[in-house]
């Protein structure tokens, strides 16, 4: 496959990336484009008193802190029945790409991996996504691609220049204006503008907890803005965070509407401590 096949799928996986070059990134081409699709994996969760089965939603990411934060509420959530959500990373430094392949190649060899003493197996998860950032990594994934295995599980997501572009998406839809800044420069030098950017854009920044309660919002802010480049990259401003978005909320809300109702209580809860404060 090419990298124009670049999805959101993740999984601890080879990255299954195009390998033919597209020549034009046009909205019909890019139809035909493949992208880097890794089937899903099924994991079973086991605990010590018994082995219990459940649908897994796993993150392998790039990033430590925003990406978790932006999960937060899912991760270990007890009462949370459409999936259970996992997340690994790197404490203190997150992952590169090759990184998050040797580890997901690791998984699959083992059929199991271990997050906080607790081993998961590779036997019925529904999902796994590996995020990364374009960034200064766009050379990783291209050699990522190269190496990539047909039947790989799990789809990439990737954001152009970093996964804080899927965070402004679910607050803001110009970038061209807002974040006009990050042509000019680098690429070693757009992530760090753009997190300094978003400090500034919206009030108070963009916080990756309140955005998870946007999500229908960055989705239909940042299809829009979706392109790829000749080797099915996204390009600056482009971020394949709304595929995994759209698919996270859509299970939650296939078993009872969730998400929905997680937003309402969300709401609510503001409302009466907004009432509560005014009662001082």
């Amino acid at each position: 496959m090419d990298l124009s096949k670049l999805t959101y799928k993740k999984s601890n996986s080879t990255i299954e990336l195009p390998k033919n070059v597209v020549q034009t990134t046009s909205k019909a081409k890019r139809e035909r484009q493949k992208t880097i699709n890794i089937p899903h994996v099924d994991l079973a969760y086991e605990k010590q008193e018994g082995i219990l089965s459940s649908n897994l939603f796993f993150v392998l990411s790039g990033g430590e802190k925003k990406e978790k934060d932006f999960l937060k509420e899912l991760i270990k959530k007890p009462n949370l029945h459409s999936l259970k959500v996992l997340f690994m990373s790197k404490k203190g430094q997150g992952l590169f790409p090759y990184q998050m392949q040797k580890k997901w190649l690791e998984i699959q060899k083992e059929h199991e991996f271990v997050i906080e003493d607790q081993i998961y197996h590779l036997d019925t998860m529904d999902k796994i996504f590996l995020l990364s950032d374009v960034d200064e990594f766009y050379e990783q994934l291209l050699e990522i691609s190269k190496d990539t295995v047909a039947g790989d599980q799990g789809q990439w997501i990737i954001s152009n220049p970093c996964f804080e572009i899927w965070l402004y998406y679910c607050y803001l839809n110009n970038p061209e204006i807002d974040l006009a800044a990050l042509k000019s420069l680098t690429v070693a030098k757009r992530s760090l503008k753009l997190k300094s950017l978003c400090q500034t854009v919206v009030d108070g920044g963009l916080n990756p907890c309140l955005a998870f309660e946007k999500i229908n919002t960055g989705i239909k802010n940042s299809k829009p803005h979706y392109d790829i480049d000749a080797n099915g990259i996204p390009v600056l401003f482009a971020t394949q965070m709304y595929q995994m978005a759209q698919y996270l909320i859509d299970s939650m809300n296939s078993n009872n509407n969730e998400y929905i109702n997680y937003i309402r209580q969300k709401q609510k809860w503001r409302a009466d401590m907004k009432n509560k404060n005014k009662n001082k």
